[in-house]
């Protein structure tokens, strides 16, 4: 009997971004879609770009389309001759109402975590996307690329932490709930590979979080 090729999906955080280094201090008015990677960030995404094996390489470049994503992929697309596909499902968490008045770095970060802990019971701020709509517009791009695989064996991403999260577990069959107790560390050009037949089938996590590129695998 035969069976199914697994699918390989290659998820990689963008490299580092102005919007990563800022101070604890700083005021966040909202999400900043443009934030600009910084001159470390293109010093990773030019490391990612030349040694990311070609078993990771799909035929595109799926990205996100925030800046800090699609400037980490051209890279990547620049120096394998693979174009670039950005697609909206890949962004991180949707903030459509500014801050006002706009919250410290720790308020950011405690609204993070409280989204995570407790999404769906405690209120978040005016236009800031839940964890669980996140989750089905990743999960709609993990179904749709398993759909429309074609001659190609891999998915090659390039996203954001929560984005890259979520796939994560869409791919290992894992709830939401799993976040309350385990997290994946997810690093700048942090290289994550799972390989599986469909979403809800055995799933075989193969690497994650590896920076081999970097200098260093964790």
């Amino acid at each position: 009997m035969t069976t199914a090729p697994r699918h390989r999906f290659a998820l990689i955080r963008h490299a580092e971004a102005a919007c990563n280094v800022l101070a604890p201090d700083a005021p966040i008015g909202g999400y900043d879609p443009a934030s600009p990677l910084t001159q470390r960030g293109r010093a990773q995404a030019a490391a990612l770009a030349a040694a990311l094996p070609d078993a990771l390489l799909g035929e595109v470049v799926f990205t996100s389309p925030l800046r800090r994503a699609e400037e980490t992929a051209a890279f990547l697309a620049a120096a394998r001759g693979l174009p670039l596909r950005p697609d909206a499902r890949l962004a991180e968490m949707a903030v459509d109402t500014p801050f006002d008045p706009p919250m410290s770095l720790a308020a950011w970060d405690a609204m993070l975590e409280a989204r995570v802990r407790s999404d769906g019971v405690v209120a978040l701020p005016e236009g800031v996307e839940s964890l669980a709509e996140q989750d089905r517009r990743v999960r709609a791009f993990l179904h749709e690329r398993h759909a429309r695989r074609g001659g190609s064996p891999v998915t090659l991403v390039i996203a954001h932490a929560f984005t890259i999260e979520l796939a994560l577990l869409a791919l290992l069959g894992l709830p939401l709930g799993v976040l309350d107790a385990f997290r994946f560390r997810l690093s700048n050009t942090g290289v994550h590979v799972v390989e599986n037949d469909r979403i809800g089938s055995p799933a075989r996590l193969v690497l994650t979080n590896c920076r081999a590129h970097l200098g260093n695998w964790v």
